[in-house]
């Protein structure tokens, strides 16, 4: 992958879309690129309104490390019935790292 069209480009092949200057096949010959490039410029456009790249980068950092998700799994597997909050407080306590239960959810999501 390499690095996101700049801004300039993105809009001018907005423009071009939006003017109804050809097909996207047209369009992406035109500025030399994919037409994957194309629909999915056009596409987030149609969803967001915006054309902005999104971010890259490294992984996020987490505040509940991998090597703490069997801790996560072991409250969960004890108290199955409880809520992210109540397990967050658990964790907390487990281990003295509080979390908020939107962290303890996306954990969850990593557990599966």
């Amino acid at each position: 992958m390499g690095a996101p069209l700049s801004m300039d480009l993105r809009q001018r092949i907005l423009e071009a879309y939006l003017a109804h200057e050809g097909t996207w096949e047209e369009i992406a010959c035109r500025f030399q690129v994919g037409v994957a490039t194309v629909d999915r410029l056009i596409g987030r456009w149609k969803r967001t309104h915006s054309i902005a790249p999104t971010r890259t980068g490294p992984r996020p950092h987490y505040r509940i490390p991998d090597g703490d998700l069997a801790k996560v799994k072991r409250l969960l597997d004890a108290q199955p019935d409880s809520t992210t909050q109540e397990i967050a407080d658990a964790y907390a306590e487990a281990t003295g790292v509080r979390v908020s239960r939107f962290t303890m959810g996306r954990a969850f999501r990593r557990i599966g």
